[in-house]
């Protein structure tokens, strides 16, 4: 009686094995179907990241070459010319006394002592 107990267990777990492995190899039939439908895409961006690898290979080399050539002297000119600059920001209202912008925590404790300083000796403490 027990035998065929475990007898039956035994085969209710294979019969579930059978089921699973068939159910995965579905899966893997579909996901199969979809890689060789990727392929020309992967083969594409393949070949691009060998073309950009290329392209960056050839850049730093051109920048070494630059580095190493001595550069050609500049054509004397007629008059000097104006540096013209480019501000990206415009420059905005001054702050009002006191007031200052501080990005690090150093810049901020050396700040706050220069800050007492010019109000003490504003005030005539020192």
């Amino acid at each position: 009686m027990t035998s065929m107990l475990i007898n039956a267990i035994i085969l209710v777990s294979l019969g579930g094995l059978m089921a699973y492995g068939v159910l995965i190899t579905r899966r893997v039939k579909k996901l199969m179907l979809v890689l060789e439908e990727m392929e020309p895409l992967v083969t594409a961006f393949s070949a691009a990241v060998d073309k950009s690898q290329e392209s960056v290979d050839r850049m730093k080399d051109a920048v070494a070459a630059s580095r190493e050539a001595p550069s050609p002297d500049p054509a004397p000119s007629q008059g000097a010319a104006p540096t013209l600059t480019f501000n990206s920001r415009r420059s905005g209202p001054k702050s009002p006394m006191g007031l200052t912008r501080v990005t690090g925590k150093a810049e901020l404790v050396k700040s706050f002592f220069d800050q007492t300083r010019v109000r003490r000796e504003a005030q005539g403490q020192w």
